[in-house]
């Protein structure tokens, strides 16, 4: 809870570049919504293609700035750290005992190292705060967040007590249908799914269009999945991008599948999942 006292030193929106906070910032940018003062995409460096198009269509829309920030690239950093047994950047990848079989799930640490912590450091930047220095007590950053009604689930308070999440399109009761039909009715075009490519999120219905659709992606999806199979550093399992534990490229997936628990086909890695 932000003290009514402070002073509101920014507004912000949380760029995901997916369905939901593009709706947002493109509400924004024809007036629909308050104003903002930038948005900020937290770049993976491992997005899917139609993510940077799209993110350089909204950048040519808009008037206020865009900011792509980033950690470095999550694919090249997590292969280096297998090949030179350094720190492994933690991903949720699927784990299979070799010897009992047994499965489990690794927790998942990219978010907050390479989406929040990122953003974080750009809005102290913004407000011209040092990355560890005491934020003002008596100023707040507002940091939008582009969750729909058909997930307010996810909704959460910041971890910083001087940023305040306000989620707008929950304000104004839209769920994602109602962001399509906007989308739509606008004549803007509708972006793509905003995740990594070698999410472990992504559900068999995805797989299947990665498959089809992007073959290239799938084929270097395959590819980073043979490749951290094995010799992570302080892992003993064997690693997989799929719950089946199987290789990529040997698995039958099922297109029609709507998994809630790891379909991530309808929202968007926003970075803040774990906020």
């Amino acid at each position: 809870m932000i003290d009514e006292n402070r002073k509101k030193t920014l507004v912000v929106i949380s760029l995901g570049v997916g369905v939901q906070s593009s709706t947002m910032l493109l509400m924004a940018a024809k007036g629909e919504l308050p104003n903002v003062d930038c948005a900020i995409f937290a770049d993976t460096g491992y997005e899917p293609k139609s993510v940077y198009n799209y993110l350089s269509l909204l950048k040519k829309i808009v008037k206020f700035p865009i900011y792509q920030v980033s950690k470095g690239n999550i694919k090249d950093d997590i292969i280096n750290s297998i090949k030179n047994n350094t720190k492994f950047p933690t991903a949720p990848f699927f784990t299979q005992n070799a010897i009992t079989g047994k499965k489990g799930m690794l927790r998942r640490q990219c978010t907050f190292d390479y989406k929040i912590s990122v953003i974080r450091k750009k809005l102290r930047e913004l407000c011209n705060v040092g990355y560890r220095k005491r934020f003002p007590k008596d100023k707040y950053i507002e940091q939008w967040i582009g969750i729909s009604t058909d997930e307010i689930q996810r909704m959460k308070p910041a971890r910083d007590p001087y940023i305040l999440n306000r989620h707008p399109l929950i304000e104004m009761n839209m769920s994602r249908q109602d962001c399509i039909n906007w989308m739509k009715k606008n004549k803007f075009p509708l972006p793509e799914k905003s995740a990594c490519i070698m999410c472990p999120y992504h559900n068999d219905a995805y797989w299947h269009f990665m498959k089809t659709e992007r073959p290239s992606e799938f084929a270097d999806a395959v590819q980073f999945d043979k490749n951290i199979r094995t010799g992570a550093k302080n892992i003993k399992d064997n690693l997989f991008l799929h719950r089946s534990c199987k290789n990529l490229d040997e698995i039958e997936f099922n297109k029609k599948e709507n998994d809630k628990q790891l379909d991530m086909f309808n929202n968007e890695c926003e970075g803040l999942c774990s906020i």
